[in-house]
């Protein structure tokens, strides 16, 4: 079951990256393709060992390593996905430039997913997330001022 949950945390994550940053030549998807295929065989691998150890068994150390294949993978992701502007994903990331709701929808579109309720639903979330930093502002500046 275990592993089951690591392949769909893996998959998230390859699609994320994918998603968010679409600006990638359509050549790019073998490498991440392969990319995928690589972290996932890894990721098999080490959880057959730390099984072999007993680590495996403690749920706590389980959490912590999908933690970290989370982080591992994703930075690996963002810095070797071509993009066609010739900035890698994590280089827009540090300077700022986060996906907007259009590369969001335009990642969607791409990738071939039938995009009409998932359009409606990135609008509904980005509204949420919205309201909810407008919130947590408010907050921030009536705890400083307070």
């Amino acid at each position: 079951m275990i592993i089951i949950w690591r392949f769909i945390l893996l998959l998230v994550v390859f699609l994320a990256a994918l998603i968010c940053f679409p600006d990638y030549p359509n050549t790019s998807l073998v490498p991440v393709f392969m990319m995928f295929m690589v972290s996932f065989t890894a990721v098999l691998i080490l959880t057959f060992i730390f099984s072999l150890l007993m680590i495996g068994k403690s749920n706590t150390f389980n959490h912590f390593f999908d933690i970290i294949i989370v982080l591992v993978i994703g930075y690996l992701i963002l810095i070797s996905l071509e993009q066609t502007d010739g900035i890698k994903p994590f280089d827009k990331l540090r300077n700022g430039n986060y996906p907007t709701e259009e590369t969001i929808i335009k990642g969607v579109k791409k990738l071939n997913f039938k995009s009409s309720d998932i359009e409606k639903e990135i609008k509904n979330t980005t509204q949420e997330l919205k309201n909810t930093t407008d919130k947590i502002e408010r907050i921030v500046v009536k705890e400083a001022k307070g």
